[in-house]
């Protein structure tokens, strides 16, 4: 078969030996708040007495005290400026605080709903605000920036926050597979090696869709492909209507309708935040924090029912209220580890990059690792597909300092895959390996 040998290098330390003397961390929410400030658009049954706008603001005002986001990207939000001011006056500068800011609105599609963003000022600046001309509904890049103490000197750390929703509904699937390519392009062309985030509402009933293929897995560039948070804890693969997804389910907060909201119980994951290697392999001064990725209120035990049926194990009973009175899709949230003062310099750590060595002849089927080794101990490394799927795994001895490890691939076709370094005191690492 033929192979192009991979040189993977870890560039940071074991996950839980790379500390900074200064680190932050964002926490990021995307939600889809259901016809928020729109009535009787001609999309769904909603009106002010099944869908009220001033009992939504408690339940937002509610799951923003519970999560406290630092960036909080929304779905179905009515296309209005007057509204955008009310949300940030009724639900985000509220109680003393005043750093919530946001963007003006961009509506090109002219549609009664739209994404948006909103994020704390002191924390994060708006550079840039791009709307793609999609079918249903624009496309929204923003180009945040981080408000470090270098910023003033010209180093810059920014994080693109993409914000879809495609059109709903089976059948549509090639629909879907349009504005992510629309997306993919446009990333591709002007932020190929940028910490990025896409999320939304995908409208997604399976990971064999092609627009979930295209994110993750077969766009042209395979460097600007996302990673799903979930692939490595069974979270991905045909969701639709099944309990093993359980746990990684945001839609129906209800299990009964009333004409405004979908009935049926939590049963579709529909909600995502997908991140980049920027993000999730630490490139860039940002780095996905491990097992942060929640959808909020779901506790794994509610499948094909309401959110705040019975005992919900995940949230309090009033942020389970919340989230059944104020949509039908659950918030998808993460954290992200920001080394503000460019830590790997901090520890004197040689910054090693990743590189791939091609070879037009006949490529050996391996991949040398080299990697930083904090302690002396056995390390392992895990294989799984990008659907979660353990494929291989070895072990070796190793001492301290900087080693490597060479992988036998002789039975892994091509395609994209991560690869987990575990040491035996629990430090971790995941790296994503192309196979060509």
């Amino acid at each position: 078969m033929m192979r192009i040998k991979s040189i993977i290098t870890l560039f940071s330390l074991l996950l839980g030996f790379l500390s900074v003397s200064a680190q932050d961390t964002l926490t990021v929410m995307q939600y889809n708040l259901l016809y928020y400030g729109n009535y009787n658009s001609g999309f769904a049954d909603c009106y002010e007495t099944n869908n009220n706008t001033q009992r939504k603001d408690e339940c937002i005002r509610t799951l923003v005290d519970y999560v406290k986001p630092d960036i909080f990207t929304v779905c179905e939000f009515g296309a209005t400026q007057q509204l955008q001011n009310a949300f940030l006056r009724h639900n985000l500068n509220i109680n003393g605080v005043d750093y919530w800011q946001s963007d003006n609105i961009i509506n090109y599609a002219g549609e009664d709903i739209i994404n948006h963003i909103f994020f704390d000022s002191r924390k994060l600046g708006l550079s840039k605000h791009i709307a793609l001309r999609t079918q249903p509904r624009d496309t929204d890049f923003y180009e945040l920036y981080l408000k470090t103490p270098s910023l003033a000197a010209g180093d810059t750390i920014k994080l693109i926050c993409i914000v879809a929703h495609p059109k709903a509904g089976q059948g549509y699937e090639a629909s879907r597979r349009a504005l992510m390519q629309v997306a993919m392009d446009y990333l591709n062309q002007h932020y190929p090696h940028d910490n990025a985030l896409i999320m939304g509402d995908f409208n997604m009933y399976g990971a064999s869709e092609s627009g979930y293929r295209l994110l993750t897995q077969t766009y042209s560039n395979p460097e600007v492909c996302f990673i799903d948070p979930v692939a490595t804890l069974g979270g991905v693969g045909e969701w639709n209507n099944n309990s093993l997804f359980a746990p990684f389910h945001t839609q129906s907060t209800r299990s009964y309708s009333d004409e405004c909201f979908s009935p049926g119980g939590l049963d579709d994951r529909f909600d995502f935040i997908l991140m980049a290697d920027e993000i999730a392999f630490s490139y860039n001064h940002m780095r996905y924090v491990r097992n942060s990725y929640h959808a909020v209120g779901n506790d794994g035990q509610h499948f094909n029912m309401s959110v705040d049926q019975g005992y919900n194990s995940a949230v309090p009973a009033e942020v389970a209220e919340a989230l059944f009175d104020g949509s039908d899709h659950l918030p998808v949230t993460m954290k992200i580890a920001v080394d503000v003062h460019l830590g790997m310099e901090d520890h004197e750590v040689q910054s090693l990059y990743a590189t791939v060595a091609p070879n037009p002849n006949p490529a050996r089927d391996n991949a040398v690792v080299h990697f930083f080794n904090p302690a002396q101990g056995q390390v392992q490394f895990e294989l799984y597909s990008l659907q979660g799927q353990l494929l291989q795994r070895e072990a070796a001895a190793f001492g301290e300092g900087t080693q490597q490890h060479e992988l036998a691939l002789h039975d892994i076709t091509k395609g994209f895959y991560l690869l987990r370094i575990k040491h035996q005191n629990g430090w971790g690492q995941t790296v994503k390996l192309v196979v060509q």
